[in-house]
């Protein structure tokens, strides 16, 4: 990739490439621009010199890149971007259809400067309402006396902010929570405005639910937090009228977002918001680009928890941070995640390796996950590069996709470990299962939190790989190191640390009998213990018990 802010001598012609959305990649749209080096232009360099960087710059063409990029967040600023840099031409790229709009540079400002001045305008528009909400939403509904002892129906909120796939590393929990409860006969009415989260619920072989998708307005998507704000909106009015016949209501906590804790006020019914971390830390730590109005995350978050009657988390870190944010304790219910074992162990490993021409005979190394600087995969290269020179059957298998999945590979590559490594990009939620069998071996090398934080997460992973019967080698952190037992049920190594996880890769791929030890170890432990249905449960009883208190 380009980095902005490489000199270019002005008078040399080229093209600047602005991606809008995750789906936009620079190798797609080289490849239908022609082009091997743009100029690379994030929307967030708008804020950070970026008017300097493209005055100081001749361009050809501007390209907008996205999926396609008249429905992407921020492309009401392209005009701009055009006005700043002067290109010749402006070509839209649609890399979902793989095609390519051009128009002369006044032809797109004159087609393109009426939307971009309505969206600016209702964008602002909607920050601003949501900020005067923010006050209403923060307070708690009063606890009524009448409600139905037992959860019967529930409404659950998935908001969105910018690309549908954003929320791709979300499906898989929440559609386990939805099936879980809807197992233990609550009847679940979800919205979203994720349409790709609804994608993937029907493409399951098993759908855990029908998804009503609320579709947030163009012109609310100016940037994340317009759009989140008229995301808020649409849900809100969507999910209303079902709202006022439902027991609670339900929402996995997202940034900028205070749609449950709105839905609650307007239908007087408690909310339970599913809490994994807070949203503050994320956009500071671990967002490739800043975003404006950071601000108002904080204090979406801060009137979201206010607004909870109840406040699932999924760590202990969790549980104790926000008692030292002043939450009373007695709100807060401690529900890691869990796993359904029965999909698991079932099969399929064969199938997947001669999919992908793995050898019936390697020691595979498997892993799975979104590729975020949390997870360690960077780390898993370098210890695996030691690992393959001591096993020559030794094989890594990578599934996934994120923004950590090209550093991984080019250490590989460096290492000249090219034929040895598969990159199976990312693969539905259905076939995860087919792929752990395939793997001998399954690594979760999580590294330590940006900033000194202590880590929070509960990795879903970590309990399917559990369930699949093979041997695990974790980082010794956090939850992960509660869940294992070293030596019992997995193989517990000092987060990162290169070498010590190179040993722990070793020691299992030395001896068959302790991968099989640490594999039968590990899916009975996640079979007894880990289920969704206990996370159903937990969460069926903390409203049982509000209605209790309220009674």
């Amino acid at each position: 990739m380009t980095i902005v802010g490489a000199v270019t001598h002005r008078g040399q012609r080229e093209t600047l490439l602005v991606p809008l959305g995750a789906r936009s990649t620079d190798a797609m749209a080289r490849r239908l621009l022609n082009c091997d080096e743009p100029l690379v232009f994030p929307l967030s360099q708008l804020a950070d010199g970026g008017r300097r960087l493209l005055r100081s710059h001749d361009f050809d063409q501007l390209a907008v890149v996205g999926a396609p990029p008249e429905e992407e967040l921020g492309y009401g600023l392209a005009p701009l971007i055009a006005v700043l840099g002067r290109p010749k031409m402006v070509s839209l790229v649609d890399v979902s259809r793989e095609e390519i709009t051009t128009a002369p540079l006044l032809r797109f400002i004159a087609r393109s400067a009426p939307f971009s001045c309505a969206q600016l305008a209702a964008s602002a528009l909607l920050i601003a309402t949501q900020g005067a909400s923010i006050p209403l939403a923060r307070r708690r509904p009063h606890r009524r006396a009448g409600a139905r002892p037992e959860l019967t129906k529930l409404i659950y909120l998935l908001p969105a902010v910018g690309p549908p796939s954003e929320g791709v590393c979300a499906g898989p929990h929440t559609h386990e929570v939805i099936r879980a409860l809807s197992n233990q006969g609550v009847t679940v009415a979800p919205f979203t405005t994720n349409a790709a989260i609804a994608r993937t619920a029907g493409q399951a072989p098993d759908p855990p639910c029908q998804w009503l998708v609320v579709r947030t307005p163009r012109l609310a998507k100016a940037i994340a937090a317009s759009a989140a704000a008229g995301s808020d909106a649409v849900l809100v009015r969507a999910a209303l009228p079902a709202a006022r016949h439902a027991d609670a209501i339900y929402q996995r906590h997202t940034r900028f977002s205070v749609a449950g804790a709105l839905l609650a006020r307007l239908s007087g019914k408690p909310l339970i918001l599913e809490y994994n971390g807070s949203e503050e830390f994320v956009e500071r730590h671990w967002m490739s680009t800043r975003t404006p109005l950071r601000s108002r995350i904080k204090l979406c978050e801060e009137a979201a928890l206010a607004a909870a009657t109840r406040i699932v988390v999924v760590s202990r870190v969790d549980y104790e941070a926000l008692q030292e944010r002043g939450i009373d304790r007695d709100r807060l219910v401690l529900n890691p995640n869990g796993v359904d074992a029965e999909r698991f162990a079932v099969g399929g490993g064969g199938v997947v390796r001669r999919r992908h021409d793995i050898k019936s005979d390697s020691l595979v190394i498997g892993f799975v996950g979104t590729f975020g600087p949390w997870h360690g995969a960077p780390l898993l290269a370098r210890a695996f590069v030691d690992v393959a020179a001591r096993f020559p059957a030794a094989h890594l298998l990578l599934v996934g996709d994120g923004r950590e999945l090209e550093p991984t590979v080019a250490i590989l590559r460096d290492a000249f470990l090219d034929t040895r490594v598969t990159v199976a990009g990312q693969v539905t939620p259905a076939k995860i299962p087919s792929y752990l069998d395939a793997c001998d071996v399954l690594v979760a090398p999580h590294v330590p939190l940006a900033g000194g934080a202590e880590f929070f997460g509960s990795p879903t992973k970590l309990f399917e790989y559990m369930a699949a019967g093979k041997a695990v080698v974790a980082s010794r952190l956090g939850q992960i190191g509660d869940v294992l037992e070293h030596g019992v049920t997995g193989w517990l190594t000092t987060p990162g640390d290169v070498e010590d996880l190179r040993r722990g890769l070793v020691a299992v791929a030395d001896s068959a009998e302790l991968r099989a030890t640490l594999g039968k170890n590990a899916r009975q432990r996640a079979t007894e213990h880990h289920s969704w249905r206990q996370n159903a449960r937990r969460i069926i009883d903390a409203y049982e018990s509000l209605v209790r208190g309220a009674a």
